[in-house]
């Protein structure tokens, strides 16, 4: 009887730990319950600094419209995190890149990438999950993956990576071959 009274006992700590020890150690979830990391939340989107909840409304509305105007419309607008500090984006599992998207849960975007080539260039994964689901998007190769968001969200040409144009360039030529009213049923065979 008292080796079960221990079990379950063992059992319920567990259960009750689980969450804090995730919190703890796999910061991506933070996303899932961001007010409780130290940010403003409202209408699907968290802000650092309350005070700049207009400019990061704005630019997730351009956002999700680009998206929506070029490729497809997103069926939920995507839970965006925006930043002002580098801290902040480290607290939600942020690390050197330009911003995150989180799985399908949402993206993260550090200080210097609240500009709109760059929110976009995050929804265009979102929908990249939306449309081929998480396992699906994981597995295509890294020039869909990336040429995608890239080419689509027309960054200035300062601010393109030079290990993204040849993702670009091969996308590009990918695209139209098959036309951009195909992307998805085709990249379901990458």
């Amino acid at each position: 009887m008292r080796p079960l009274r221990t079990l379950k006992l063992a059992f319920v700590t567990l259960v009750l730990a689980a969450p804090l020890v995730a919190w703890a150690a796999f910061k991506p979830i933070r996303i899932l319950a961001p007010a409780l990391n130290s940010v403003t939340c409202s209408n699907r989107i968290c802000v650092e600094d309350p005070s700049k909840l207009g400019q990061a409304a704005e630019l997730q509305r351009h956002a999700v419209a680009e998206v929506a105007r070029k490729l497809l419309p997103l069926e939920e607008t995507p839970l965006t995190v925006f930043c002002s500090t580098r801290e902040c984006y480290r607290s939600f599992g942020g690390g050197m890149e330009r911003g995150a998207t989180l799985f399908n849960w949402g993206v993260i975007l550090p200080p210097e990438s609240w500009v709109a080539h760059i929110v976009e260039h995050e929804y265009i994964h979102m929908l990249q999950a939306q449309q081929l689901g998480l396992l699906g998007r994981e597995q295509t190769p890294a020039w869909f993956k990336e040429g995608m968001p890239f080419l689509v969200s027309n960054p200035p040409a300062y601010d393109l990576p030079e290990y993204a144009r040849p993702l670009v360039a091969r996308y590009q030529a990918w695209e139209h071959r098959i036309g951009r009213d195909h992307v998805w049923d085709a990249a379901a065979g990458l």
